[in-house]
């Protein structure tokens, strides 16, 4: 019962107001629930003015560690719960962009995005006590993303030397660290950092499709004037040592490491090829940025043994 219009006024709706006949009472709901509702007891108006009431739906983080690690069933049944939750429903519960069932077995975390249903007095009331309301907006927090990318460029810059040997990320590997570091602060703090899905959908597209075009553009006349000059053998050897590792490795992660989840292994496979587009047609496949884990332990690997073994196989050949 969200307002009650007793002789003509509204009046307050608390726990121990005592209804009476003839009061007009404004109900929400569950449409089954209220249907259900035994017409002998009431009767149902068309309309009544000053009961008109804007419901919303709103975004909430989890932060109150108080309800972190327990059931939705233990939540609710909390004494402190029953008394908030008046007038607020659960839409849906969201963990790093997917979807959790809702029923009593599911745990609440902290970083949860929580989706809840009501007037703005009860969501206000509710929202306080949960964490903090995600405000949906079209701008891109580019104060955040922008110190991401410096903090990305840096990292590529620092080199290490082992003896004559130069170790670095590169620009590549700094801004993988950079993504990974920035991307778990947003995780915890989902009110900062915000960017629409459009905007970032696009990034990635232009992103692959430049990084595509320009090796395309950089090795495509070298590839034909090798071919000219060495003829195919060179070719089919190229291809040989770029398939035949990937498909070994197959294999190997499979049967010895036993990988059970393909997008966690087709990112480390992307990973230790350093091969971005296909990185991302892997999370574009999976959904989720979960496979980004797994490459960025292989990507790192990959890129520190490129620059050690070269060296070295050039040495002994």
């Amino acid at each position: 019962m969200e307002r009650i219009k007793r002789n003509g006024k509204i009046i307050e709706v608390t726990q121990e107001t005592t209804l009476k006949k003839d009061d007009v009472v404004l109900i929400v709901g569950h449409r089954n629930a209220i249907v259900a509702i035994d017409n002998d007891y009431i009767k149902e108006i068309d309309s009544a003015s000053g009961m008109d009431i804007v419901m919303n739906t709103k975004d909430v983080v989890m932060r109150n560690t108080e309800y972190a690690g327990k059931t939705l069933d233990q939540t609710i049944s909390c004494e402190n719960v029953l008394r908030l939750r008046h007038g607020v429903y659960l839409v849906s519960i969201n963990r790093e962009g997917d979807p959790l069932p809702i029923n009593k077995d599911t745990t609440l975390q902290l970083g949860d995005i929580i989706t809840v249903y009501g007037a703005e007095s009860d969501l206000n009331r509710v929202i306080s006590k949960i964490g903090a309301p995600i405000n949906k907006s079209e701008k891109t927090d580019w104060i955040f993303h922008g110190f991401g990318l410096v903090v990305g460029l840096v990292i590529g810059l620092i080199v290490v030397r082992i003896g004559s040997v130069p170790i670095t990320l590169g620009a590549g590997g700094g801004a993988l660290l950079s993504g990974l570091i920035f991307g778990w602060i947003r995780s915890r703090h989902q009110t900062i950092g915000n960017i629409p899905v459009g905007a970032s959908q696009l990034l990635q597209d232009f992103g692959l499709a430049g990084f595509v075009a320009i090796i395309g553009l950089e090795s495509g006349m070298q590839a034909i004037s090798t071919i000219c000059e060495q003829g195919l053998s060179l070719l089919l050897i190229g291809l040989v040592i770029t398939f035949l590792p990937m498909i070994l490795a197959i294999f190997f992660g499979k049967y010895v490491l036993g990988y059970k989840n393909a997008a966690v292994f087709a990112g480390a496979l992307s990973g230790a090829r350093s091969a971005n587009p296909a990185f991302g047609e892997v999370l574009n496949k999976a959904g989720n940025a979960i496979p980004t884990n797994s490459f960025a332990v292989t990507y790192a690997l990959a890129n520190v043994f490129l620059t050690l073994l070269g060296p070295l196989i050039i040495a002994f050949v």
